[in-house]
């Protein structure tokens, strides 16, 4: 009974873009395609690996549930630059700008830029990792600062399945900054966008569950107009919570790392389904997971999890253990199918 139920839930996912009146949208966590400063192309290291394997081997056990759906977003937590000057910092992560080219072959459509690493190489590497990404025409978005006069405050608008979709990311979001990023998803708004994501690297590293300011911030930015909110930074997964029928991912974890194998390797694909009537907005009707579990040096590679029992464990770690009383939580079912069905 146990491979009857697994072998449905799985053929379940594999089908998840059935139907041409349903936009998929795909989220995962941090993605270092690189290494501490120092140590590039040492022998066992990411930028080695890709050396050995080539730009498709880091998303190559994934890609095919990455290309199925409609757009995919990823954190990414590297500078793309040659530059060797770097902040005071024990953990500087680069690459060279030519190792942005794993994401020409990862299924990812879209990567957030704005966090805790992206000024590792002051301004200079930010615009050298910017300039990667544009030369390859892959599409970026980030605001390093909440100032009005911000040198990078890049915000993305795609379109997908005939849906406009906004983007804003922003690093180490505090309460305060709320209106500055409602600022920003209204303006999405006003340019056409029918649901704006925003990108939060923010909360405790490490930690298994969100603070109260972070639920608190979250209500403050769906009720200004943020459809989905995804969040990483902890390096572990978070729990699944839903606002105002509107989706909060507090950390999808870490997706493929350079430079950490030594925390939880539990992972996955958050994926959104939405149903597309003839008119109107998009209709959030599904939050389902693809579990997963990425792998240290020399591999890096994330991959699907098969066994029903690992599966559930990590679903379980999607439970929210302090509750707040104006959001949903996934019914019981989530944690054994990983699948929250909110509208048919």
């Amino acid at each position: 009974m146990m491979k009857k139920a697994l072998a449905a839930f799985l053929l379940c996912l594999f089908s998840l873009n059935a139907g041409a009146q349903t936009l998929v949208l795909s989220f995962v966590g941090d993605c270092s395609i690189g290494e501490i400063s120092g140590i590039a192309n040492h022998p066992g290291t990411y930028t080695h690996t890709v050396d050995e394997q080539g730009f498709g081997w880091p998303f190559s056990l994934v890609r095919d549930h990455l290309e199925a759906d409609d757009f995919t977003f990823a954190n990414l937590e590297v500078v793309f630059t040659q530059s060797r000057q770097h902040v005071d910092k024990r953990i500087p992560l680069r690459a060279d700008p030519k190792y942005a080219q794993v994401l020409l072959h990862s299924g990812i459509d879209a990567v957030n830029t704005a966090n805790n690493h992206c000024m590792d190489f002051f301004d200079r590497g930010y615009r050298d990792s910017l300039a990667a990404l544009d030369s390859m025409d892959f599409q970026h978005f980030g605001t390093t600062r909440m100032r009005a006069d911000a040198a990078h405050d890049r915000l993305l608008l795609a379109r997908a399945k005939g849906v406009t979709i906004g983007a804003v990311g922003v690093s180490y979001p505090q309460e305060k900054d709320a209106p500055a990023i409602i600022r920003r998803v209204q303006a999405l708004k006003s340019q056409g966008a029918q649901l704006v994501i925003v990108s939060l690297h923010w909360g405790r590293e490490l930690h298994k569950q969100p603070q109260l300011w972070q639920q608190s911030l979250a209500m403050a930015l769906i009720d200004g107009g943020a459809d989905v909110l995804w969040g990483h930074h902890p390096h572990i997964l978070q729990p699944v919570q839903v606002y105002q029928g509107k989706p909060i991912f507090y950390s999808t974890g870490n997706f493929t790392f350079g430079s950490m194998s030594r925390v939880d390797p539990d992972t996955g694909i958050f994926q959104l389904h939405y149903l597309l009537g003839d008119k109107g907005d998009p209709l959030l009707s599904s939050i389902r997971v693809i579990p997963c579990r990425t792998q240290g040096k020399p591999d890096y590679r994330p991959y699907p999890l098969r066994e029903a029992a690992e599966q559930q464990a990590l679903f379980n770690k999607l439970r929210c253990t302090h509750p707040v009383k104006e959001m949903d939580n996934p019914p019981e079912s989530f944690f054994t199918t990983g699948i929250w069905t909110l509208a048919r």
